[in-house]
């Protein structure tokens, strides 16, 4: 695997490869930062990642968040987006909170807000993308990363994932293909060391794409001080529902 898509292939491991919402804001008191994401704070409940819906009737209005603290000044929050903006009220008071989401249809800009106003919107997929009151707030954090979503290095680096090539000049075939049978039928005999790389693909995996959000989430690593990472993934941290 490739360093610059390691953490692409962390959300993966845990289903959130082709949809991922993470917040991250610099306060360590879980009730407050549940009550100002419009969870009930009474409704914690420590689990595992694995156990997030365990227990529970969802209803098609029900998100969920999984938070807990990532070190002494910062909580993590990962699960269902809020039904709201919820970053200047995480950011009041002097605080910084940041986002990162992607889903099927793109990768969202870097949401960074302070004191209860947005700061900057950092683009993940396009070099130079930047708005706000400050658009360069994040810049400092970027150095050495990848947002480029039109980058080509991938395509000679010997660490690229074995067989990629292949796949992808395989799969590029069948848009020419006249039927859904025969789409089917090519499918049913695609080598089967593919298969790895058939789920890849269709949890949105792209070797540029995993290095942009890989980036993003370093970015957020260098902000906070701690990177997403197994040991808190794996970990117990705090359920909340909102309604």
């Amino acid at each position: 695997m490739r360093q610059s898509e390691r953490l692409w292939h962390l959300a993966y491991k845990y289903r959130m490869g082709m949809s991922f919402h993470g917040l991250w804001v610099e306060n360590t008191d879980l009730a407050q930062v549940a009550a100002q994401i419009g969870a009930d704070p009474a409704s914690g409940v420590m689990c595992k990642w694995e156990d997030l819906a365990r227990g529970l009737d969802i209803g098609e209005n029900t998100r969920l968040a999984w938070m807990g603290s990532i070190n002494n000044s910062w909580t993590q929050i990962v699960g269902d987006p809020t039904p709201f903006d919820a970053l200047p009220a995480l950011s009041a008071g002097n605080r910084r909170a940041l986002r990162v989401a992607w889903t099927v249809d793109g990768v969202h800009d870097i949401y960074y807000a302070v004191g209860g106003y947005y700061v900057t919107a950092f683009g993940v997929t396009k070099p130079d993308a930047r708005k706000g009151q400050d658009p360069h707030a994040l810049d400092s954090y970027a150095t050495g990363l990848q947002f480029d979503i039109q980058d080509a290095s991938w395509e000679s680096d010997p660490d690229l994932l074995p067989g990629w090539h292949e796949y992808s000049a395989w799969k590029e075939t069948l848009y020419d293909l006249p039927d859904d049978d025969m789409v089917d039928d090519a499918y049913e005999s695609m080598p089967p060391e593919w298969s790895h790389l058939l789920d890849l693909s269709l949890n949105g995996y792209s070797p540029q794409l995993a290095t942009c959000i890989t980036s993003a989430l370093i970015l957020v690593g260098r902000v906070t001080g701690r990177e997403l990472d197994e040991t808190w993934m794996e970990g117990h941290h705090t359920r909340y529902t909102i309604s």
